[in-house]
């Protein structure tokens, strides 16, 4: 005998109406004007009716109250209007239709409606028009990416690379200094990643030097001290190379940031695209302490030499062990 299938009616529509205080204002509007029962053919504003606020406390929420009457849609919002916590008229204006009487009160906020509906109405319109993560969403010709590209210097013509193209539109405003910082870099990649980035800078990195640049007298160029010039075999450098630690990480996820992992190589494109040519990077994974666990010899197990399997004494502390040079050589 089969059991009973139960499952649970899902409405977002439904849900606002219970819970209007949960949803943003915007979105709630796009959510209504879209619903089945609009009439296509006439202005969407003209099935909603959007109803002044007289609360002058802090807003905890965009939308006050949110009915239905009539087949129009009642809003009363708490980020836009003539009156309100955020109204454009004075305080002084609202505290007077508040302390007035109800049939006062009310006239008051029918006259004030003709002119706070028109101006919501357009509020949305512009927000609609004008709000380009919005119209990423809805439209499928994003002309205006390149003018965001052109904030960080990003082509996509020149480096085709179409996986990538929208992270250089979104953090465009990130990446429009010359110098890329520490905040930036590492603000990126976490929201890129959703994992935990940190970047450590100003790692030393030794060069050999080879006979053609060893100094030697009877060169023939020239030696400038403190130009051309260098004592030794070797010459450190500290501006050039930065650790980038990422972690606590699963075991699947630290298995992708492995070297020639999924993450590893579209983290590579990403630093490789936008940082410095001659930059040297290295990253190091955390694994989750609680991700450890002993290694087996088959072929159903990940674990095998620089791939996770560990010799440790304490398994009691995530594990940072694992470092390989993402780009460039180690030191």
């Amino acid at each position: 005998m089969h059991t009973e299938c139960w499952w649970q009616k899902a409405s977002v529509v439904d849900r606002l109406f219970q819970q209007p205080t949960s949803f943003e204002f915007i979105q709630a509007t796009r959510l209504l004007r879209h619903a089945p029962e609009r009439n296509r053919h006439q202005e969407w504003s003209k099935s909603f009716q959007f109803i002044s606020s007289l609360n002058l406390n802090f807003p905890t929420s965009e939308i006050e109250s949110l009915q239905c009457e009539d087949h129009k849609v009642q809003m009363t919002n708490l980020i836009v209007g003539l009156t309100g916590v955020q109204g454009v008229l004075p305080y002084i204006y609202t505290n007077k239709i508040k302390q007035s009487t109800r049939a006062h009160r009310e006239e008051s906020l029918h006259f004030l409606g003709l002119f706070n509906h028109k101006l919501t109405a357009q509020y949305v319109d512009a927000c609609l028009n004008y709000h380009l993560p919005m119209r990423y969403e809805v439209e499928q010709e994003n002309h205006y990416l390149n003018m965001l590209h052109a904030l960080s210097g990003y082509s996509s013509q020149q480096h085709e690379q179409q996986p990538i193209d929208d992270y250089f539109a979104e953090f465009s405003g990130l990446m429009q200094g010359q110098n890329n910082t520490h905040y930036a870099l590492s603000s990126i990649l976490s929201c890129i990643f959703k994992y935990q980035f940190e970047i450590n800078e100003f790692i030393p990195e030794s060069f050999q030097l080879n006979d053609q640049q060893k100094s030697s007298l009877g060169a023939s160029q020239p030696i400038l001290l403190g130009i051309n010039s260098f004592c030794g075999e070797t010459i450190q450098q500290i501006d050039e190379k930065i650790e980038i630690v990422i972690g606590p990480l699963k075991r699947e996820d630290y298995i992708n940031f492995l070297s020639e992992g999924i993450h590893s190589a579209k983290l590579k494109q990403l630093l490789q695209t936008w940082c410095s040519p001659t930059m040297l990077v290295d990253l190091r994974l955390i694994l989750d302490k609680d991700e450890l666990c002993p290694a087996q010899l088959g072929e159903v197990h990940s674990m095998g030499l620089a791939r996770g399997a560990l010799l440790m004494l304490n398994p009691a502390i995530h594990n940072a062990e694992t470092c390989y040079s993402l780009i460039g050589k180690m030191s």
